[in-house]
């Protein structure tokens, strides 16, 4: 094998949106420098991970942030005191496994990500560089605390480039300047609601007149976020990468997105957490089921019982509302989503209310007039869409809001034209196994959208119903539709 000599200069090349670099991962949605959240940041969309990195006892390099184990284990073990062995079972038992530092630069080269190495001493460092070399990832960048340090990584021949991190209140081009750093990183995320203003266009004067690239702080603040993707910015550091470069529809072209449970390979479905993943994306809409409890109350939750979601057990109707809110939706998926409560209808429908955002609701079980008075009072009708397996439940909320949007599926009816016809559906929902060029065009031509549904994982056949050009599209996989629409469209816009 050829010797590999990592190229600096592309840090100067880059052509296009600011770099989405994973704050340890997506440590939004799970624990911090672990392989899950490294992989759940490649599915958002990073471009690269940042990675904090220190020697154990035996002098193995691991992914890991602070100095003990107090926040990770409830150990006040020193890292350094403890093997990597040790380590390995303290936080396997503590249900979020360090991993080894030669794991995640494995999974990076595997998956094609960029490593934004924070290593806290230079031994480390060095074996972080030596081991990334290995591995032959070329987008990589070491972070330096302090301009010692940074000067320190240069002088012993740091084979990737350098960053300085820097403080508020400090100059970071003298001291970039002083220390010979090769890009800067204010970490000014705590200076105000609005740090983003003090990136002023004489900030980034002064960065273009040294050839000195930028790398934000770790942001996750919407508005600040939309003025930072605008600045001539190398990256941008956050806890949610997918918010860096979030979707935007125009369809046919770029069709709104349905996330079916909200994003349910992010984050545990019909939660919460779930529907923010999704909004965050950019998507357009997130579906959920609603179901009744026994007293009266509107609950999202997909099955009839309550084992498969849940820690708990039996059939969700029989429970009352004070019951169900004890239960525990998120620990079956990871234990960094535990604690997470059975949420109720109205927590959705305020939150898409106050991001202005849009819900498809399908009614499982409950009262169909109680549930499309409690979005219809809160959201507009063009912002949410409603759908039953039961017909009579869609009739009725036509009958007393007509105002309402329904959706109707033509392997429902006889016939397309019946399908048409049920309660003057605006959206048509076909799937893999009806979707074809003919129907699609006779919806479009009753004034009806489109929806496609597919709820695999296969990006063949999800590329297959993307060239059909819906003007919905409702999956499990949101982040792969987005990556599929834009490969799509770069490829026509190269034909």
């Amino acid at each position: 094998m050829s010797a590999f000599n990592p190229d600096k200069s592309w840090i100067h090349d880059h052509d296009g949106p600011p770099l989405a670099i994973a704050h340890r991962g997506a440590s939004a949605y799970a624990f911090d420098n672990t392989l899950r959240a490294f992989k759940l940041a490649h599915a958002l969309g990073a471009d690269m991970w940042e990675v904090d990195v220190r020697l154990t006892a035996d002098g193995v390099p691991v992914a890991f942030h602070d100095k003990d184990l107090s926040n990770t284990c409830g150990n006040d073990a020193l890292l350094g005191d403890v093997t990597a062995e040790e380590l390995f079972n303290l936080t396997s038992a503590a249900g979020r496994r360090a991993p080894l530092f030669s794991d995640v630069a494995s999974l990076a080269a595997e998956l094609g990500a960029g490593i934004y190495l924070d290593a806290k001493e230079g031994r480390a460092a060095t074996l972080a560089t030596e081991i990334l070399a290995e591995n032959r990832i070329r987008k990589v960048i070491v972070g330096a605390n302090t301009p010692e340090y940074c000067a320190e990584l240069l002088q012993t021949g740091c084979p990737y480039p350098v960053s300085l991190l820097v403080g508020l209140g400090r100059d970071p081009f003298a001291l970039a300047k002083d220390c010979g750093a090769e890009l800067v990183h204010p970490c000014w995320e705590r200076a105000s609601d609005r740090p983003d203003r003090l990136l002023d266009e004489s900030f980034f004067r002064h960065a273009k007149s040294l050839r000195l690239p930028v790398v934000t702080w770790h942001e996750e603040r919407a508005d600040v976020l939309a003025e930072l993707v605008r600045m001539p910015v190398l990256g941008i550091c956050s806890n949610q990468p997918e918010m860096v470069n979030p979707y935007r529809s125009d369809p046919p072209r770029l069709p709104e997105i349905v996330c079916h449970r909200g994003a349910c390979r992010i984050a545990p479905e019909n939660t919460i957490a779930s529907a923010r993943a999704a909004w965050e994306g950019g998507f357009d809409y997130v579906e959920l089921d609603v179901r009744e409890t026994a007293d009266g109350h509107l609950v999202v939750h997909h099955d009839p019982t309550l084992e498969r979601t849940t820690n708990g057990s039996g059939v969700l109707a029989g429970k009352r509302l004070d019951c169900l809110r004890k239960l525990d939706t998120g620990g079956w998926v990871d234990p960094f989503f535990k604690g997470a409560s059975l949420p109720c209808l109205s927590e959705f429908v305020s939150l898409a209310k106050a991001g202005n955002r849009k819900l498809y609701v399908e009614i499982k079980e409950a009262d169909a007039l109680k549930t499309a008075a409690t979005v219809l009072e809160q959201l507009p009708p063009e912002n949410v869409f409603f759908w039953s397996f039961q017909k009579r439940l869609l009739a009725e909320i036509h009958g007393a809001f007509p105002e309402a949007h329904l959706m109707a599926r033509p392997e429902d009816y006889e016939t397309l034209g019946d399908c048409l016809d049920a309660y003057d559906a605006e959206i048509i929902e076909f799937n893999v196994r009806n979707a074809n060029a003919g129907d699609i065009e006779a919806v479009r031509q009753a004034g009806r959208k489109v929806m496609l549904a597919y709820m695999g994982s296969h990006p063949g056949v999800l590329s297959d119903l993307i060239e059909l050009e819906p003007d919905l599209l409702n999956v499990n996989e949101p982040f792969l539709a987005r990556n599929l629409l834009a490969q799509s469209r770069n490829g026509k816009k190269n034909d």
